[in-house]
């Protein structure tokens, strides 16, 4: 009996130490299933924060690039609606000048005509005498061949006026010239004349045109003034 009492100890004993010792694992096991949590706590926080951040930063960055195509798409439709602005006016100067012409050469008279072709046989001869560097220049290029003078008139030009003409670009020429005459209402009064490399002008519708940037700026301040 004694040795069965000492035997039962020994199992009771063998059991209690097993359950300490299970008791001991479990204990274990629960803190590193705690510790594990916990870690996945902390991960999935980081992630979480992470991912914020990434987000937050990909937003910024979709802003900017949407506030850079805005800034561009504004720029570029407030460059296309400056040059329609800038080709209207363009168009707006030309019919100005254009009906103006028109006006001119209705009521315009024959005596100013007259003055365009008288100033400009002035020019060439007061060139024949202060000019002399040119003067050889044409020469030299019209060696060897017949001058001919092609005219573009506003109007016919009367016999006298030809005459003159014939005249005056002979003594330039220093030799006998052909003429030929080409009649272009749109000069509205005077003449265009060319020989050889020589194209002198004196028209109305040079003056208009050399007058168009004026008219443009004058258009253009008007318009500020009404904004």
């Amino acid at each position: 009996m004694n040795e069965r009492a000492a035997e039962r100890e020994a199992l009771l004993e063998e059991t209690r130490l097993k359950e300490a010792e299970a008791a001991l694992k479990l204990e274990e096991i629960n803190q590193r299933l705690a510790a594990i949590d916990s870690e996945i706590d902390n991960r999935l926080q980081e992630a979480y924060q992470k991912a914020q951040e990434q987000s937050k930063t990909l937003l910024e960055a979709t802003h900017l690039e949407a506030e850079q195509i805005l800034g561009e798409a504004g720029r570029e439709a407030q460059k296309r609606q400056q040059q329609e602005v800038a080709q209207l006016q363009n168009e707006l100067v030309d019919s100005i000048l254009d009906i103006s012409g028109q006006v001119l050469a209705k009521v315009a008279p024959q005596v100013i005509h007259d003055n365009f072709i008288d100033e400009l046989t002035h020019e060439i001869w007061e060139m024949g005498k202060t000019d002399m560097r040119q003067v050889h220049a044409i020469r030299e290029s019209l060696a060897g061949r017949t001058p001919t003078v092609f005219v573009t008139s506003a109007k016919e030009l009367t016999p006298d006026q030809q005459r003159n003409l014939i005249r005056t670009f002979s003594a330039l020429a220093d030799s006998n010239v052909n003429m030929e005459i080409n009649i272009d209402p749109k000069l509205i009064t005077g003449i265009r004349v060319r020989m050889g490399d020589l194209v002198v002008e004196n028209t109305l519708a040079m003056e208009l045109s050399e007058l168009k940037s004026d008219v443009a700026a004058a258009l253009e301040e008007n318009l500020d003034g009404k904004q």
